[in-house]
Formats: structure tokens, sequence, C-alpha cells
């Protein structure tokens, strides 16, 4: 089974995508902080990986950057997601090289679950 983390402390921020990843069976997950995400992907057996975490851009222990940093080196395997609200052209720059999926708005709403629906099924995480 597929899984996605959120790492947000306020569960409502995400609900549309969490709606939308449960009706493609993708096992979801919340972590408070970016150490909790980082702990997690540690502790996940050889041989699987968190497919997807989505994260706010400013976290109480690191900013969105920095925890793609350590994602991309401790889980290549593993896509991320920004919700935040730069610009496209300043994101694109903070953030590339680094695999990042897409920017979302901090309020995703059904429209942007869709978008990000159709992102996954670009790369196969969904079919």
């Amino acid at each position: 089974m597929k899984q996605a983390v959120f790492v947000s402390r306020d569960k409502a921020q995400f609900k549309e995508l969490e709606i939308m990843l449960g009706q493609h069976s993708i096992d979801v997950k919340w972590c408070a902080t970016g150490k909790e995400l980082l702990s997690l992907i540690a502790d996940t057996p050889q041989g699987q990986w968190i497919d997807l975490a989505i994260m706010e851009e400013v976290l109480p222990d690191m900013d969105a950057k920095a925890l793609v940093e350590a994602v991309t080196t401790q889980s290549p395997m593993t896509n991320c997601v920004i919700t935040g609200t730069m610009d496209k052209k300043r994101f694109h720059d903070v953030h590339e090289g680094y695999g990042v999926l897409m920017q979302l708005p901090v309020q995703p709403g059904q429209d942007d679950a869709r978008n990000l629906e159709d992102h996954l099924k670009k790369i196969r995480l969904i079919g």
C-alpha cells in the first residue's frame, strides 16, 4: 500500500487532500514536526518508503526547505509537496533540484486536491 504523510498540526488544513488520497487507497499518517517525519522515514522497513510527504512551508522545528533536503537525502523515493505563499519563480528558485512536485495554497481546497491528483497520476503514484 502506498503511504502519504502530512506534516502539520492542523488536520483540518489538509482535509480535501486527505479525502482524495483515501479515494486512491493511499494510507495517510500525520506528523506535527519535521523531526517526527524524519523519524518515521528512518523507522520505515527496508524496501518500503513513504511515497508522498505534504508539509507546511514553516514548521515548528524547521522550514520546508531544510526538511525537503533531509527527506531527499534520507529517502530519495519520497515525493514532496509544500503548502505556502511564495510566488512561482521564487518557489522554483528555492526548491529547484530537490524533487518538490508542487506548491499548494496554505488551505488547499477541492481544486487543489484535483491538481495534486493530476500530478500524482503523471508520475504514476496513483492510477
